[in-house]
């Protein structure tokens, strides 16, 4: 009878090992690592995220199988599956595929065009917005603002007005632009993902700008441009932030809610058609 309820206790516990999943998210065109890629339940906001080498564990015996495992990375193609299929293989090396995107070059006529920028741009030391960065890759948060042109305009800069910065060492940032659906973001609509070291000598007069002139991002209407704080860190970062100002949140690939109080101070240099 010990030995029956021993051979049970392994298989419990053999059962329960199986659920925790260890893999690396690749490319599939280079076989490189993809790092900090979002690994999440569809329409939750659970999940993990990859380290700078692409590797991730997680942990879905509390998870029910009919759910979806979703990875959603800027200039790929979504990886889906269920996660009845996905426990199967563990370790699981993940493959994306890169997104072909047919770009027509367009030429700018500087007197067609004019420089301009939009979103928020308050730089207040007493309304902030805090990210959290206390539980690394366990806790993934984005935040977007909105942005609306009834004009075609190509976003030249990505500004960050930042209220506070103790950090010694630098927090990296993912941006994220979409499109609009129903009123909130909907499909990335960048080419690659743009992820960036910040430390306090990249500010200048408290404000970080990410050039993405090169990277040809033309929109019109309504859109969200977003950050996303990755890893841990104890530093003490804040943004400035903005009150009555239209943006929203998630963690993972859980619903966007609308913020309540203040919206982060992010803002764009733009060329737009006069």
């Amino acid at each position: 009878m010990k030995k029956l309820s021993f051979l049970f206790l392994c298989l419990l516990c053999a059962i329960s090992q199986a659920q925790l999943i260890s893999g690396t998210v690749l490319s599939k065109d280079d076989n490189q690592p993809i790092p900090y890629a979002k690994i999440g339940i569809l329409n939750s906001s659970f999940g993990t995220q990859a380290d700078e080498n692409g590797k991730f564990q997680i942990q879905l015996d509390n998870v029910s199988k009919d759910k979806e495992i979703l990875i959603a990375v800027a200039g790929y193609k979504q990886f889906r599956s269920s996660v009845s299929d996905f426990v199967k293989q563990n370790p699981h090396n993940i493959y994306l595929y890169e997104k072909v995107t047919n770009i027509q070059e367009v030429v700018m006529t500087p007197k067609n065009y004019k420089d301009k920028n939009l979103g928020i741009n308050s730089k207040s030391k007493s309304m902030m917005f805090t990210p959290n960065m206390e539980k690394g890759n366990n806790v993934v948060e984005e935040t977007v603002v909105e942005f609306s042109s009834g004009k075609r305009l190509k976003i030249n800069k990505i500004n960050m007005n930042f209220s506070r910065f103790e950090s010694s060492t630098p927090i990296k940032v993912r941006y994220t632009i979409y499109d609009e659906e129903d009123g909130k973001p909907n499909n990335l609509i960048l080419d690659k993902d743009l992820i960036v070291s910040i430390g306090k000598d990249n500010l200048v007069d408290d404000t970080f700008s990410l050039d993405v002139s090169k990277e040809r991002i033309w929109v019109q209407g309504k859109f969200f441009v977003g950050i996303q704080f990755i890893g841990q860190s104890s530093g003490k970062v804040a943004l400035s932030g903005a009150l009555f100002r239209a943006g929203y949140y998630r963690s993972f690939y859980g619903a966007w809610e609308k913020i309540g109080m203040a919206a982060p101070a992010i803002n764009i240099d733009v060329k737009v058609q006069k």
